[in-house]
């Protein structure tokens, strides 16, 4: 339980406190979050604990904030405690040096060993997140692509990747550190709270790779922002390697500075859309060679064909697989395929109405109706009647000379030559092809209510 600051007497005392609180709290829960328990900051008349959760924080406020009080002046009041000293509790994870008065980055970096880049299943729908990740782990002292912005609908692997760069250079003599924004909101209210800004600017800046997932959380939060800013500058200038995840581009993060938008863009964006149907097949065959699974041929290209927007969905989906091979004795059917994707996802062998999908698309994009299925030529109309083509095509089982038919009796090469137009468009349009795929997504979620 060795805590790198001040002297060996202060050593001591912390050793004789975290015994004691060992031996109050006896359930196994309490003495593995004990463990990452740090003295942030001692004076005779203030003391700061960090290290721990934000829920076990609010838990030790709770439950356990006496004992941890009394306990401390306990073991700490022979080296000039006042009786009366305040304590504070925050889940900031840096520790103040002994020989210095800045605060430092801890280089263990809560990164999962399990994200590596040799079992991430990379397809057309990553390729270029990959790449500049992998090019980014490899060389990050003298990376092009600083910062790297990865962005990306939820569960498509952007944690992943950001971690597998963590993991790369893990050998390497440099400090990485790994945290959320939310986490970094937070250590900025708590110093803020502190008057200690300063101290949290120094610790970050001196980091060799700055890791933060899901920036997104950062809008609206002008101070936040503010301090990021500052951090962010001091790396750049430091040619210091900065690694972000985000949800959406970062022009559409709501509120964010645009100064903040502008160093973003700076580097390289990158998005991860979600996989395609020879993807999702890898993905299924690595996932069940795992987990010890068998599935037939028939049974992994069901699942890749209905589970199409979210790898998450797709590893929970094998989960509860395993468990009613595993757990049941079950021999893994269609129908017990189908019961799980209508139990954990709510999809149900329902087909779209063509007529539901075409007026849905027309709302979306401001034409009427009765225009998309004339004979008019209008380009926006052409292009709506184009893509309402290729939706219906993608959502229901209905052939092509059927789909004409909902179109002013189109023939089978004019709705096969509309849906291939479309597709080209959708392989060279990143912002199209996010279009389309929302609004498939849309559809399918108003279709399973």
């Amino acid at each position: 339980m060795y805590n790198p600051i001040f002297n060996q007497n202060t050593q001591q005392a912390w050793q004789e406190y975290i015994a004691t609180l060992e031996q109050t709290l006896t359930d196994t829960n309490s003495n593995n979050w004990l463990t990452n328990l740090k003295l942030i900051s001692y004076t005779k008349d203030k003391v700061i604990l960090g290290g721990v959760t934000s829920f076990f924080k609010n838990l030790i406020y709770k439950q356990y904030f006496t004992l941890f009080r009394d306990a401390f002046y306990t073991a700490f009041q022979t080296l000039g405690l006042e009786e009366n000293y305040t304590l504070e509790i925050t889940s900031q994870a840096i520790i103040l040096q002994e020989d210095k008065k800045t605060l430092q980055p801890k280089k263990t970096s809560h990164l999962n060993p399990s994200f590596n880049f040799s079992n991430f299943i990379n397809g057309a729908n990553s390729d270029m997140a990959y790449a500049a990740s992998y090019a980014t782990a490899e060389n990050v002292e003298n990376s092009k692509y600083n910062p790297l912005f990865i962005c990306g609908d939820v569960g498509l692997g952007k944690t992943h990747l950001i971690q597998a760069i963590g993991n790369h250079v893990a050998n390497k003599n440099m400090t990485t550190l790994y945290t959320s924004s939310k986490q970094f909101t937070h250590e900025i209210i708590d110093n803020i709270r502190f008057g200690n800004m300063q101290s949290v600017r120094d610790a970050y800046s001196q980091v060799d790779m700055l890791l933060i997932d899901d920036i997104q959380f950062i809008e609206n939060k002008e101070r936040t922002q503010e301090e990021f800013f500052y951090i962010f500058n001091q790396l750049i200038q430091n040619k210091k390697q900065i690694v972000l995840t985000a949800d959406r581009y970062p022009r559409e993060i709501q509120n964010l500075q645009e100064r903040l938008i502008n160093r973003f863009n700076s580097g390289m964006v990158c998005r991860i859309y979600p996989p395609d149907y020879e993807t999702r097949i890898a993905i299924i065959l690595s996932k069940i060679e795992k987990i010890g699974v068998a599935l037939s041929t028939e049974l992994v290209q069901y699942i890749a064909k209905h589970v199409k927007y979210n790898v998450r969905d797709l590893e929970g989906v094998l989960i509860h697989i395993e468990a009613r091979f595993s757990l049941l004795g079950q021999q893994i059917t269609i129908q017990i395929v189908k019961q799980i994707l209508e139990e954990v996802l709510n999809l149900k062998d329902k087909t779209h109405n063509t007529e539901d999908i075409i007026k849905y698309i027309c709302q979306e994009y401001d034409i009427k109706v009765t225009d998309v299925k004339s004979t008019k030529r209008d380009k926006n109309i052409s292009i709506t009647r184009q893509l309402c083509m290729y939706i219906v095509r993608e959502l229901t089982n209905d052939s092509y000379p059927v789909i004409g038919k909902y179109f002013g009796g189109k023939n089978h090469t004019s709705v096969m030559q509309a849906c291939k137009k479309t597709q080209e468009r959708i392989d060279q349009d990143p912002e199209f092809k996010q279009r389309v795929q929302t609004l498939i997504q849309n559809l399918n979620k108003i279709m399973h209510k």
